[in-house]
């Protein structure tokens, strides 16, 4: 090894000045680099990295909903679509994810299109955001609590409020709270020559396409092809319309609203001894779910107000929270339906049959089923044959 030593100081030096010269180049060359979209790489940014992870999610989301839609017994794979939808919705910056609008607005174009075929019979109820609702039959579709919801931007845009306007008949609103009456909406349905029903004190200043209804007894109205009961419900202290929806020949669909007043309970323990209700439209986080649902005594259940993204992450109603509540409340022998944004449920054909909609236990072969209207129900809610 000593020859190497040997070898005059001068190429020694010219050696290790190429070697760093080159080392040097292929540095610069890594410093001028840049990193691609396609890298997937967000170090250093938290917003790019959940607007990236939101982007991949909500269209998975939106398939897995789509190849499982709404109904009683639910499966695993619409289970996790659900659950997974609740973890992106539980995001405190969701209006930040431009995916979040995209997903939304979608759902909501396919549900409008979808309001444009004809119901031949049975009801079919359209579930829109918190607590609003279309429900369309073969002769007429109403619209209840339509809302564009959000905060700095709204969840339903300008251009599905007309979709929605353009396809429904009238208007509904059962109370004053910005989660269930809009100003700018009921203009759009006034503007259209459709009428809007909400409690008084509403719009005034929108003139006769505005009526106000809800008293403190029942009210009963014939509206083309509905005769539509308005109930003296209360939200706290303020006036809240409860619906009783009666498609003659379709069923008859009631809405609560807001409901939320102890001093109601005396009539609404026993309404369903006055109507008989084929789908209760109701909030799934009230914790009088079951008093309500006794009180109804509907054929089923559809939930709604979950996941109010005007409210803290804290305060959003989970879809999952909702189906453990009705799965502890399965005794009751009420099939529910939990449904997300721009989903449609058809009752066609589902519906059929009258009499008293109250349920009993029955013990069959050592196995509790519920009884109801002449046909028999797992725990579950699930009709056997």
């Amino acid at each position: 090894m000593k020859h190497i030593f040997s070898l005059p100081s001068r190429l020694v030096l010219t050696g290790m000045t190429f070697v760093i010269a080159s080392l040097m180049s292929v540095s610069a060359q890594r410093k001028q680099a840049t990193v691609s979209p396609d890298d997937y790489v967000y170090w250093g940014s938290a917003v790019a990295y959940l607007n990236a992870q939101a982007k991949v999610a909500y269209p998975l989301i939106d398939k897995m909903l789509e190849a499982n839609p709404p109904m009683a017994e639910v499966n695993n794979q619409r289970r996790l679509a659900l659950v997974t939808l609740d973890q992106f919705l539980h995001d405190a910056e969701y209006n930040r994810r431009t995916a979040f609008y995209s997903f939304v607005t979608d759902r909501m174009a396919r549900a409008t299109t979808k309001m444009e075929e004809r119901v031949p019979q049975g009801i079919r109820v359209f579930k829109l955001y918190n607590s609003g609702f279309v429900i369309k039959t073969r002769s007429m579709t109403v619209a209840v609590d339509v809302v564009p919801g959000g905060t700095s931007k709204a969840i339903l845009n300008d251009s599905i409020i007309m979709e929605l306007v353009d396809r429904c008949d009238l208007l509904l609103v059962t109370n004053s709270d910005s989660r269930h009456a809009n100003r700018s909406v009921a203009k759009s349905f006034v503007d259209a020559g459709k009428m809007v029903y909400a409690p008084a004190g509403l719009w005034t200043n929108l003139g006769e396409g505005v009526e106000a209804i809800g008293a403190d007894t029942v009210q009963t109205m014939t509206i083309d092809g509905m005769t539509l009961y308005v109930l003296p419900g209360h939200n706290g202290n303020a006036e809240n319309n409860v619906y009783v929806m009666d498609f003659k020949g379709s069923g008859v669909v009631a809405h609560t609203g807001a409901q939320d007043n102890e001093g109601d309970w005396a009539w609404i323990d026993k309404i369903h001894e006055q109507y008989k209700v084929d789908i209760l439209l109701t909030k799934g986080q009230s914790i009088q779910l079951e008093s309500m649902l006794r009180g109804f005594a509907p054929k089923m259940v559809i939930t709604s107000h979950e996941n109010e993204m005007e409210s803290g992450v804290d305060r959003r109603e989970s879809y999952w929270a909702t189906q453990k509540r009705m799965q502890s409340l399965a005794e009751l022998g009420i099939p529910n339906v939990v449904m997300t944004w721009g989903e449609v449920y058809d009752t066609t054909g589902s519906l059929s049959g009258s009499g008293s909609s109250s349920a009993s236990k029955k013990l069959i072969n050592g196995v509790l089923y519920i009884e109801r209207d002449g046909s028999v129900y797992t725990p579950a809610g699930i009709k056997v044959k």
